[in-house]
């Protein structure tokens, strides 16, 4: 058996996508030899995506820390029964009614950040619980799975007599960060991280090299302290040309063929800047270039925004096909039977996982020129998209118009997007942390 033991600590719920990136790496640490041991935090994900070569284990559920229970209360009672309450009722509807009540999750959320700022140590149950998990499973190196989560692992840490390596990772702590601004919290949660960071055992990770100088410039963290290392994303599904055909006339019943595809995915959230795609459609139409647009992705902060761009549509009169979460097939035969797609984020993006997953599938991308999503394009010198001006539909309307008028240009970042989505494979993202923390690839 290796005598490196990872363990993990993943968080679930509807505020955080970005837990796809850990499970994966968890994946490929197996598949490599490595044993990996889970556990969850504020939520845990069903079905899990995990198979037996896995333990999950709870750390806590979001339960357990909202002032909602009577005063004097032992924490692991309210933790034990939101334990309970995610076992009995299904997954789907959990996050579907946690989703709409943008009010709970500040709840909750707020539960969170003020253990954060409080110190992990005063919950005096935690810590030592943990610390004999981690001594019964002989963890060796542990990887929250965002800085937030940080102080936890640290906070066992003190109450071993054997060493515990832990690495801090910067992806998406800016939601956390929004929160506990509303709350008042924002400067004692910056120290918090900056704490972490001290004490990790390596440099902390951060997941683009714009998003490294803004964790530096925002929390004051020196730069040689981060180290960039970009997200993983899988191989494209096989799929098939009538395949696709079939899969987009079932989704697409009333979509006129002679009509160009353009599809968004992600969160449908004021963040993300759809509307700007809607003004760009509207533009293209106005020109005599009309597209049928294809937008897909849950909410986080309720329907609001989302209803406010179907009117907007509506009134444009633009076609537009709205849907929720899709399922992978479905996914697939989007990212693959698209003309172009485009990710309008009005947000200084961290990354870009959905342009690398289209471009995998050779489908041209269109992004904003703000944060690190730009990066997520081009590796190696080779890109497989083009760059809008942010949150200017004149120009948005200008790319995608460039995209699918100029052959050459089309056929060159077709060719380019598999390319670039295969340097931001998981495999090279494993093989990164590895040699990170000074470990054997094992390949």
């Amino acid at each position: 058996m290796s005598d490196v033991v990872f363990g993990m600590v993943l968080q679930g719920g509807p505020v955080m996508g970005s837990r796809v990136l850990d499970v994966r790496l968890a994946k490929e640490l197996v598949s490599r030899g490595y044993p990996v041991h889970v556990w969850w935090a504020v939520d845990r994900q069903r079905p899990s995506p995990f198979g037996r070569k896995i333990r999950e284990r709870w750390l806590f559920h979001c339960a357990r820390y909202p002032r909602v229970f009577p005063i004097g209360l032992p924490r692991p009672v309210p933790d034990a029964f939101g334990r309970l309450l995610t076992r009995v009722v299904p997954h789907d509807v959990l996050m579907g009614y946690a989703q709409h009540r943008p009010k709970l999750i500040r709840m909750l959320m707020k539960g969170f950040l003020e253990r954060v700022c409080m110190g992990v140590e005063t919950d005096r149950f935690m810590a030592p619980r943990f610390a004999r998990e981690i001594v019964k499973t002989g963890v060796t190196h542990m990887l929250p799975m965002v800085a937030p989560l940080a102080p936890w692992p640290l906070a066992a840490r003190a109450r071993l007599d054997r060493p515990l390596k832990v690495l801090v990772s910067f992806k998406g702590y800016e939601v956390a960060a929004n929160y506990a601004r509303e709350f008042g919290l924002e400067q004692r949660f910056y120290e918090a991280l900056r704490e972490a960071v001290e004490a990790s055992d390596f440099p902390a990770v951060a997941i683009s090299n714009d998003y490294a100088q803004r964790v530096s410039r925002e929390l004051d963290i020196p730069l040689d302290d981060l180290h960039v290392i970009h997200p993983g994303v899988p191989k494209p599904m096989s799929i098939e040309p009538d395949a696709t055909r079939d899969v987009l006339k079932r989704v697409l019943p009333d979509c006129r063929g002679e009509m160009p595809l353009v599809s968004y995915f992600g969160r449908q959230d004021a963040e993300k800047g759809i509307d700007l795609l809607l003004y760009a459609a509207a533009i293209l139409q106005h020109r005599g270039r009309p597209v049928r647009l294809v937008v897909c992705g849950p909410t986080l902060h309720g329907n609001w925004y989302a209803e406010a761009c179907k009117e907007i549509a509506e009134n444009l009169r633009i076609d537009v096909h709205w849907c929720g979460y899709v399922p992978n097939e479905v996914r697939a035969a989007l990212y693959a039977g698209s003309d172009v797609v485009v990710y309008p984020s009005i947000f200084r993006e961290p990354f870009g996982m959905v342009p690398v997953e289209a471009m995998s599938y050779g489908t041209p991308v269109v992004v904003p020129d703000t944060g690190g999503i730009t990066e997520a394009i081009e590796a190696e010198g080779r890109r497989g998209g083009v760059i809008f001006r942010s949150w200017d539909s004149g120009d948005l309307a200008d790319k995608i118009a460039t995209v699918l008028d100029d052959a050459a240009l089309r056929k060159r970042l077709s060719e380019a997007g598999p390319h670039v989505a295969r340097y931001y494979s998981v495999a090279r993202m494993t093989d990164r942390m590895l040699e990170h923390m000074g470990l054997p690839l094992r390949r």
